[in-house]
């Protein structure tokens, strides 16, 4: 005999959390990366825009025409775009696997968005931030284990 709960039969939701425990396929790798993937895309491409239409003004009246041009600004669209897909990727691969095995992963977009701000940005990086890059790449290994 099963249990209806909420439209769901107990015995499916049995198999659901079996298939969440069990050891990831490589289908949750693919959309893991590519919510990184587009993550780090994202944000650069953020960046990137809002070299083009500056900082928020400091006066209220300067706000509205602000956002008119950063959001007329085809990276800041592409941008936000991209984290569009990145959440949708994202939500595919919580369905796949737990959050506890997922989450750790997106430590990567921060390693990446740091590897690459200095290359596309000229930006200058303490090596301090290398060294908290450096125990988030441990910290990624020690929960992949």
């Amino acid at each position: 005999m099963t249990l209806n709960l909420n439209g769901l039969l107990l015995k499916d939701c049995a198999m659901e959390i079996t298939k969440k425990t069990e050891k990831p396929k490589m289908t949750v790798y693919i959309f893991i990366g590519l919510t990184i993937l587009f993550t780090v895309c994202g944000q650069l491409l953020v960046k990137s825009a809002s070299a083009e239409f500056g900082q928020l003004p400091g006066k209220l009246a300067e706000v509205l025409p602000f956002l008119i041009r950063a959001f007329s600004n085809i990276k800041l669209l592409a941008g936000l775009g991209s984290a569009v897909i990145a959440s949708i990727m994202w939500m595919i691969a919580l369905s796949m696997s737990d959050i506890s095995f997922a989450y750790p992963f997106m430590g990567l977009a921060i390693v990446l968005v740091l590897a690459l701000s200095p290359l596309i940005f000229k930006e200058v990086v303490p090596w301090t931030r290398w060294l908290g890059v450096l125990i988030v790449c441990l910290g990624l290994w020690i929960t992949s284990k």
